[in-house]
């Protein structure tokens, strides 16, 4: 299957030692179990991508008293949830794929679902951080689907992986991250 992704930011031997630094009971136990020789290894490490849109956003702010600006910034909406926020960070250059089927997360939002997504969110988002005078101009110059790498840390249950961003390397336990949650169950459950 082809997807359009980009290459994760970490590899899996740097996603398994953030893992170990989630909390600090989970730090505590890593080092501890390092210390005495017994550190435990995940029993499996490899990546499963998550769909997300990016929209490409242009507002045209009209203000009475300063000049009027165009602001432009990107704004993700999760294809499977339909969570909207805005992108704070750089993207890296985008590729094109051949990843297994399996490992891909599907997409629960169409491309006209998540444009409303993004529409419902925009108006109150743009009032509160610009607090325009007068009715904002807006549009949506591009929407992409793109697949964000997640490496799945396995300890074995669900409650003791980890999910890790290849984008922005964030650690997420994997029971905070449901469609990830939902993955692992279905995937890696059987294996055991």
């Amino acid at each position: 299957m082809e997807i359009r992704t980009f290459d994760p930011r970490l590899d899996a031997e740097t996603a398994v030692a953030r893992a170990d630094r989630i909390t600090i009971g989970t730090f505590l136990r890593a080092r501890a179990a390092a210390l005495l020789g017994i550190s435990e290894e995940p029993l499996d490490v490899s990546i499963v991508y998550y769909p997300d849109y990016i929209a490409f956003t242009t507002v045209e702010l009209y203000h009475y008293l300063t000049s009027d600006r165009t602001q432009k910034f990107l704004v993700g909406i999760d294809a499977v949830t339909g969570r909207v926020g805005e992108i704070d960070i750089e993207l890296p250059s985008r590729n094109t794929v051949e990843a297994d089927p399996d490992k891909v997360i599907a997409r629960e939002l169409t491309p006209d679902e998540a444009r409303e997504e993004w529409k419902d969110w925009l108006f109150s988002y743009v009032d509160r951080r610009f607090r325009p005078f007068k009715r904002p101009d807006f549009s949506l110059d591009e929407l992409e689907l793109i697949y964000v790498p997640y490496w799945v840390v396995d300890y074995g249950t669900v409650a003791n992986s980890f999910a890790v961003s290849g984008l922005t390397k964030q650690v997420e336990e994997l029971v905070s991250l449901k469609p990830i949650k939902g993955y692992y169950e279905e995937v890696y459950q059987e294996k055991y």
